[in-house]
């Protein structure tokens, strides 16, 4: 058995986190795998951890969700260290895109054999994700997304939050520049993915790939509130060749201006606020998969 020397950060306040993190420590001292673990209650500075620790270990493991995910990933792009996910979180979106085990123990045995992939990372205005940037009814679902609604009802509080925010809403205009073109659009949600799912499994394009070097961008403006129920499980599968009054495209990078400034979410977290600029960075992550799971990409070296 290859030994390993990983450090492990498990969100406590994540959903599962507190619940997982003993067997998680007993795990990995079965699989013979020695494990750096910060203490203190609270959630740890992960970028400052990750590069404190970088000469000292062969991974990092985030047990949470994807907004974990997000807060390590400065410091894993800055070092280079490969990233395995432990689904702990309420969506777990990059795990999925990864064809990650849902059982966290399951998942986190791919410490000792699994394969190392190279996938695609984005950035708005400087901030790295891996999942999606987007704005509008996005940000709504955000805010309402409290701890408490998570706790209380799992994946499904996304389908209660999504709701809520559908049932009001907010139209903006958006300039959008991209190598070659200009498009001017009306929208109540505009989305720009480097990876594959978001928002507790939905797709932002049925073509789009973790490792295809590419950033997908999707704009709708439905006629009316049935126009987008009678659309939703065409949006949510990224078949938006089947629904109505979308836009789309594929690019390296956007430009996209409002005429009043609006926030900005990565990952589900709110990161900064228009005008934004938006860019791929190809194959920049190193990430743990099943040994049998191939996302297209080389093998990572």
């Amino acid at each position: 058995m290859a030994e390993r020397r990983v450090l492990l950060l498990v969100n406590p306040n994540s959903r599962r986190g507190a619940l997982y993190l003993d067997q998680l420590l007993d795990l990995f001292a079965s699989l013979g795998v020695e494990v750096v673990h910060p203490g203190g209650a609270g959630k740890p500075d992960a970028p400052k951890v990750i590069r404190e620790h970088a000469g000292r270990i062969d991974m990092v493991v985030v047990g949470g969700g994807d907004g974990s995910v997000h807060a390590a990933l400065p410091g894993l792009l800055e070092t280079g260290l490969p990233l395995l996910v432990v689904p702990l979180g309420t969506a777990n979106d990059l795990a999925r895109a990864l064809d990650l085990p849902t059982d966290p123990l399951e998942a986190a045995r791919l410490v000792v054999d699994g394969s190392l992939r190279r996938i695609d990372a984005g950035r708005v205005n400087g901030v790295p994700f891996v999942n999606v940037a987007n704005m509008g009814i996005s940000v709504d679902i955000a805010r309402s997304l409290n701890g408490d609604l998570k706790r209380r009802f799992g994946v499904l509080a996304y389908a209660i939050a999504t709701w809520r925010a559908v049932a009001r809403p907010r139209r903006f205009r958006a300039a959008i520049r991209l190598p070659g073109e200009t498009l001017q659009v009306r929208s109540i949600q505009l989305a720009v993915g480097a990876g594959r799912n978001y928002g507790g499994g939905m797709v932002i394009n049925e073509d789009a790939r973790i490792d295809d070097g590419l950033l997908w961008l999707y704009s709708i403006a439905p006629r009316s509130f049935w126009q987008l129920v009678k659309d939703a499980f065409a949006l949510r599968a990224g078949r938006h060749r089947d629904a109505e009054r979308v836009t789309t495209r594929s690019a390296p990078w956007f430009e996209i201006h409002t005429r009043r400034p609006r926030t900005v979410t990565a990952d589900g977290e709110m990161v900064t606020r228009t005008p934004i600029r938006l860019e791929i960075l190809p194959q920049a992550l190193r990430v743990v998969v099943p040994p049998d799971v191939g996302t297209g990409a080389a093998q990572a070296g």
